[in-house]
């Protein structure tokens, strides 16, 4: 069946509008994290439902670097959304409260290291599929292509500069996995920056390949 491209966008978008509302816990507190993170997940089923398609051509075809670089990335990703999920639901107390799971500080702080990689690998993947969304979200020619390419450029290097003032690193590698956001600064920002963070990875990733198909083509 195929599925619409505005459907495929509409599902995409919700996945990650999810992913980062998820991480706002500090700011929308842990009943409203955990039914957000429930979605998010209702989302990341429904993505991998309407791309079945890939798992079939999985094994089939070039086995080049780039199949597997994807191969490498998708399954990482799923191993931490897993994690993410299994961890999220044993720590529950609002949605699974009647479960009385024991949960701990060991499982909270592996359940939020799990999403800053899910979250990186998310970005790493929406860079390696850039040019087919830019296809889903109708921007062509070469002008129309050039102002994306300028936002994007521009919103990355907002991200650069929000990945080191969130200490991104200590989140990934278990130095300090909870997040603080000052109540005083507006919540907006902290939502733009994760925005910025996705696209700064996403663009990164972008670059390389092209760099590489360059080099490939030379």
């Amino acid at each position: 069946m195929r599925v619409p491209p505005r459907f495929r966008i509409f599902v995409d978008v919700a996945m990650t509008s999810f992913m980062v509302c998820a991480f706002a816990f500090r700011i929308t507190g842990d009943f409203a994290h955990e039914w957000i993170g429930l979605c998010a997940v209702f989302a990341f089923i429904v993505h991998n439902a309407i791309n079945l398609t890939w798992y079939a051509r999985t094994f089939s075809g070039r086995y080049n670097a780039r199949w597997v670089i994807t191969l490498l990335v998708n399954t990482t990703l799923a191993l931490s959304a897993l994690i993410m999920l299994i961890t999220g639901l044993m720590n529950s107390r609002h949605v699974l409260a009647f479960l009385e799971l024991s949960g701990g500080m060991e499982l909270r702080q592996l359940h939020t290291s799990a999403a800053y990689w899910l979250f990186v690998l998310v970005s790493i993947h929406l860079g390696m599929h850039w040019d087919g969304v830019l296809a889903m979200c109708r921007i062509k020619g070469r002008k129309p292509i050039i102002v994306a390419d300028i936002l994007s450029l521009i919103l990355a290097a907002g991200g650069a500069y929000f990945f080191v003032e969130r200490d991104m690193f200590s989140k990934l590698f278990l130095g300090y996995s909870f997040d603080f956001w000052d109540p005083s600064r507006p919540p907006s920002l902290f939502f733009f920056a994760y925005v910025c963070m996705i696209v700064l990875i996403a663009f990164i990733v972008r670059i390389v390949l092209k760099f590489c198909s360059w080099l490939k083509k030379r």
